[in-house]
């Protein structure tokens, strides 16, 4: 486990003003500052455990953009397998390990996970066995079968199946729907951006003139969101209310599966002026966003990391919005199964507490 992930957790404090609190320190700059930049991605890499790919994958690119500043940096062979490895075997463990704590559903049996072609170390994208296994034990159908189903109404689609097939990952989603499905919340997504797009210069003025944009982070004065949900890929796909948002792990599992599945994550960097750049990748938990600034000799002057869950649970932002719904003065037992359907949907890198607002007990969730 990283320091990051030992040391900070949410605090989730429903009917509140300020419904999220406890927000993650800027430790990526703590550790590198004045170091040679070339230790960032091993560094980043262990010290975000969790998605330790991505972040190794974004400081690589990153490096290199610095190297080439009139190339727009995209990622390699190597960088991409690695990062669909990751984000697939991150999906698999979500939905088999905390789907039943978050959820409350019944447990898939130990044997699917521990069978499961996605833990490998050498799996590709559309290998037999991973597709039968997602076939198996997530879809409860054929690929085509289920694709054809859902392809037309994502949102409706994903529904009928989840009422259709009877499995542990079906039976999540069918509890989940009765406070998910009625939590309507607009999508305003962080979009994946293209190199040379004006975003990119957004984000890093912000980070350079702000050294806490990074802990609670806007993009034209708006909080966003980001997740499997707003791929680059699925900017068509309908995202009506947080359900569909859960769901959509399933969505985006089963395509990654496919043989051209490694496409469907996006990454890209480039330059930005002398000693700075940015990059960027899609993973499990959404967009993944590094700024760098070096001094003449490659050592870090700054770094900021722009992740997932500060945009998801910015205290204004869109798991805010329901929270702060939410009837606090229900006891905390009762309100525990809603606050984790919402924490499932938007998947935090933390731990959290569940702290209802105005009492002293708080539940611990890690």
């Amino acid at each position: 486990m990283s320091l990051e992930f030992a040391t900070q957790r949410l605090r989730l404090v429903p009917g509140a003003a300020t419904p999220v609190q406890g927000l993650r320190e800027p430790l990526a700059e703590r550790l590198l500052h004045g170091r040679a930049a070339a230790l960032a991605p091993a560094l980043l890499g262990r010290l975000y455990a969790l998605c330790g790919q991505a972040h190794r994958i974004c400081a690589e690119m990153a490096l290199q953009a610095l190297q080439t500043p009139e190339t727009p940096i995209p990622m390699d062979a190597s960088q991409r397998q690695a990062l669909w490895r990751e984000t697939l075997r991150e999906h698999v463990r979500r939905l088999f390990l905390d789907w039943p704590r978050l959820l409350a559903s019944p447990a898939p049996e130990g044997q699917a996970l521990a069978a499961s072609p996605a833990l490998g170390h050498s799996v590709l994208p559309g290998d037999a066995a991973l597709v039968e296994w997602v076939e198996r034990q997530v879809l409860g159908m054929p690929w085509a079968r289920w694709q054809q189903a859902c392809q037309q109404n994502p949102a409706q689609g994903l529904l009928q199946w989840a009422h259709a097939v009877h499995n542990p990952l079906t039976q999540a989603l069918v509890q989940a729907h009765r406070w998910a499905g009625a939590w309507q919340v607009p999508l305003q997504a962080l979009h994946t951006p293209q190199p040379g797009a004006q975003v990119l210069t957004e984000l890093a003025s912000a980070l350079r003139a702000d050294g806490d944009f990074a802990r609670q982070p806007r993009l034209r004065g708006q909080c966003r969101e980001t997740g499997c949900w707003t791929r680059a890929d699925d900017a068509w796909l309908p995202v009506p209310d947080v359900w569909t948002r859960l769901a959509a792990r399933v969505w985006d599992l089963a395509q990654l599966a496919q043989a051209q599945g490694a496409q469907r994550l996006h990454a890209g960097a480039c330059a930005l002026g002398a000693g700075e750049a940015i990059a960027w990748c899609e993973m499990a938990r959404g967009l993944l966003v590094h700024w760098l600034c070096v001094d003449a000799q490659g050592r870090v002057e700054r770094y900021g990391v722009l992740a997932p869950t500060e945009w998801n649970f910015h205290p204004q932002g869109a798991a805010a919005q329901v929270l702060r719904g939410l009837d606090a003065l229900q006891p905390a037992p009762q309100l525990a199964p809603a606050v984790a359907v919402l924490v499932a949907a938007f998947d935090p890198c933390v731990d959290y507490v569940l702290a209802p607002a105005g009492r002293a007990e708080e539940v611990s969730c890690a």
